[in-house]
């Protein structure tokens, strides 16, 4: 995924989301490299050592096939961990990253229904993934729009990290009014802050991928 061919290259300025959509699953083929996404969680991991982040919960994703495995982390970092539940209708749920799991018909897995929930507003950080992101944050999800109601449920302090690739973070990608910027990304080359969180004194971790 370093080295882009020109068939590679992302949809031009003005392209909707679902042809931006189908470039970023042909950039996802077959995976995202083992070195690229060791290094993207090992940034992660010296980033809440120096962020001085707030207390409170952390909210992982439980990956698909394409996306950064970031459940490492919580074997790394001191701190509560919580993954959300997409029920069959309504919102996003939330509950403890240890309970009981299934798995859902799109293939991840999630937290049983009658698993005991998490409150969104105990959240600090959310590890928010995503089919590519722009370099101020913009995200382009999957299309249900799930994590985009989940988001606005967190306090607006939490840091809303988009965990992706360096070659899936391009200029131009689409939004709509309702989709909820990240604050930061993180990459194989590191978190660093975006958007709004640019005014903020984040301490910024970059690490080199090998």
């Amino acid at each position: 995924m370093t080295n882009r061919e020109p068939h590679d290259a992302p949809p031009p300025s003005g392209a909707g989301k679902e042809e931006f959509r189908r470039w970023a699953r042909r950039m996802r083929r077959p995976g995202i490299p083992e070195s690229q996404a060791v290094a993207t969680v090992d940034g992660i991991v010296e980033w809440f050592a120096g962020a001085g982040l707030p207390v409170g919960s952390v909210v992982i994703y439980l990956p698909l096939p394409d996306e950064i495995d970031v459940t490492p982390v919580r074997d790394r970092v001191r701190r509560t961990f919580a993954v959300t539940r997409t029920p069959p209708s309504g919102p996003l749920t939330l509950h403890s990253v240890d309970a009981p799991r299934e798995q859902h018909r799109f293939g991840f897995e999630q937290p049983v229904a009658t698993a005991p929930s998490v409150d969104p507003a105990t959240v600090a950080v959310v590890l928010t993934p995503g089919l590519a992101f722009g370099p101020d944050g913009e995200r382009l999800g999957r299309g249900g729009g799930y994590y985009d109601r989940f988001l606005l449920t967190v306090p607006d302090s939490a840091a809303r990290v988009g965990v992706t690739v360096a070659a899936l973070v391009v200029d131009g990608v689409p939004t709509d009014s309702f989709d909820v910027p990240m604050t930061h990304l993180a990459t194989e080359t590191g978190v660093r802050p975006v958007g709004p969180s640019l005014g903020r004194s984040d301490h910024v971790v970059s690490t080199m991928a090998t």
